[in-house]
């Protein structure tokens, strides 16, 4: 990848970490009442997808030991170092709550790690296991030559029915399976977003499903928001394509002399993996204290993102130059 192409990913990335962030915070809460926020605002609700999309787009073929060690360093460590940091703050809300038992403490974690793939209260980190397995089920798949089209509508199918049979397993066997299918996508067929062709096409079919109806999957727990499950890889496909062309375009401004130190949003999007398995350290203790309104909470949950993330990101930045 060109070093401007790795700008636009930068600013997609920011601008879908922050749409993840503010959507926690709103689902939390609760801020349209029973009707999710992926829903109620449909025009990111690719962000998952997108991410898994990113990882095969940028995939490299490796030594399969070599490849497999990579991908534990760079997924596993982060996982247990940021899960074991909000399990302290699980321990430390159950203190205070009064409720600090065996059952609370240590069987429903791992009940909820069991069926969720995270630990309380970092709950985000699902992400990053089922990332882990997805890049190194790729690996295999690609080592033994297995079409990347068949992968996707494998992927695909089994998601599918096991949200047909009500998903009856831990759930990440179906987001894996899912992220299985945006990765190999992403592996693909990401080399041709750019095309004009494809570009048109994508735009029509994304703005049409805005216009006549969202087909909306909950990647995390495989379950149908609104449509049709099989119409949401589409959907996401085509916000995937569309929006990655507008923020190439948009980056392309930024990069004019006159406004090319202002890029926020790129220096959010070089920080995703941090943003993501940190911003539940906030949202979560937030809204289980708070006694403010729906849009109260979500407020003080964003000034809480700005006033312990920026400078955490700033820090990482300094030790990582």
């Amino acid at each position: 990848m060109t070093q401007s192409r790795v700008h636009y990913f930068d600013l997609a990335g920011g601008i879908l970490i922050l749409w993840v962030m503010v959507f926690h915070a709103m689902s939390m809460n609760k801020a349209f009442g029973p009707v999710d926020p992926r829903v109620a605002l449909p025009f990111l609700t690719f962000s998952m997808p997108w991410f898994f999309y990113k990882s095969g787009q940028f995939f490299k073929v490796l030594k399969w030991r070599e490849g497999v060690r990579k991908d534990f360093r760079k997924l596993l460590i982060p996982f247990l170092k940021w899960s074991a940091l909000g399990y302290a703050i699980y321990l430390a809300m159950q203190l205070i709550d009064g409720t600090f038992t065996w059952r609370n403490c240590v069987m429903d974690p791992l009940h909820t790690f069991y069926i969720y793939g995270y630990i309380p209260v970092d709950v985000p980190a699902w992400f990053l296991l089922s990332l882990l397995f997805v890049r190194v089920f790729a690996r295999f798949l690609i080592r033994w030559a297995i079409p990347p089209v068949a992968c996707i509508i494998g992927g695909i199918a089994i998601g599918y029915s096991l949200h047909l049979l009500g998903n009856p397993l831990p759930f990440y066997f179906p987001n894996i399976a899912m992220g299985i299918t945006y990765f190999m996508i992403g592996y693909r067929f990401g080399r041709f977003e750019n095309k004009k062709g494809l570009f048109a096409l994508c735009l029509a079919g994304y703005l049409a499903f805005l216009l006549f109806g969202t087909s909306i999957v909950g990647h995390h727990r495989n379950i149908l928001l609104s449509g049709h499950y099989l119409l949401w890889p589409l959907f996401a496909y085509c916000g995937i394509v569309t929006f990655n062309n507008i923020c190439r375009w948009v980056d392309a401004f930024l990069s004019r002399p006159s406004i090319r130190g202002f890029r926020p949003i790129t220096f959010v999007g070089e920080h995703t993996m941090t943003l993501l398995v940190a911003h539940a350290l906030i949202y979560m203790p937030v809204t289980h204290y708070s006694t403010l309104s729906p849009w109260q909470t979500v407020g003080l949950i964003c000034v809480g993102y700005v006033l312990l993330l920026t400078p955490l990101l700033w820090w990482q930045k300094r030790h990582t130059a």
